[in-house]
Parts: C-alpha cells; structure tokens; sequence
C-alpha cells in the first residue's frame, strides 16, 4: 500500500520495515550482535533502505534518582543499538537507497555487502 505524507518537512517516501535479520559475529577477540533491518519505499516499489545497528554494551551514566547530593545515584550498564553500517560497503547505509526488483534482491545486496567486509577483515572467504 503507498503512504505518501506532504508536508514542506518531509522529504522522502514514507518506509515500511519488512525484513529483521540477526546474527553474531566474532573477529579474533572480539565479537558483537548485528541486526540488519530493511525497508521498502511504500510508493517506488524497487527502492529500499537498510540499517545494519552493531549491539553493543555501554555505561551510562543515569540522571535519575539522584542522590542527596544531586548527582546521580547509580551507574548501569545497557545494550543499545548504534546504526554503524558496514565497513567497505558499495553502498552508505542508511543515507543511500538501494535500488533492487524485490525485497530479496535488495537484501542480497546488503549481505554481499557483509560478506565483502567479512572476508576482508578476517581473510578468509565466506561460503
């Protein structure tokens, strides 16, 4: 179905989330979460965007409670998802539209993508 919203502040085409996709990855010592998130331009049908979000563990510092000397009162520890992209890629996740027939197309461009880069980083071919 189109969604088209006008107004001056709007500047593009109203996107549809329609594939999640997670996986785990590790690189010698280090290992994260990706989630992949991609989305269809609900008025150009061969038009899609991508978020590739690395999960990752930060300290935060909370505002509240405060404590009695008004500062706060605790630290915690959170996952949160920072929308990183993929190193090396063909195309600038989230800022660049893909341009594929369908949704698998589109997606299997973002994992050439992931591929690329992983066979890169760790120099060994994905199969």
């Amino acid at each position: 179905m189109a969604m088209k919203i006008t107004h001056p502040t709007i500047t593009s085409s109203v996107f549809e989330l329609i594939k999640t996709l997670e996986l785990d990855v590790q690189l010698g010592a280090d290992s994260w979460s990706i989630r992949i998130e991609l989305f269809r331009d609900t008025e150009t049908k061969d038009r899609f965007r991508c978020h590739v979000w690395e999960l990752e563990l930060f300290r935060l510092t909370p505002t509240f409670p405060q404590g009695k000397d008004n500062h706060p009162a605790h630290v915690s520890d959170d996952v949160l998802m920072v929308d990183r992209g993929i190193p090396r890629s063909r195309i600038a996740y989230p800022k660049e539209d893909i341009v594929a027939p369908d949704a698998d197309a589109a997606l299997e461009i973002v994992l050439d993508d992931l591929k690329r880069f992983l066979e890169h980083a760790s120099r060994e071919e994905v199969t």
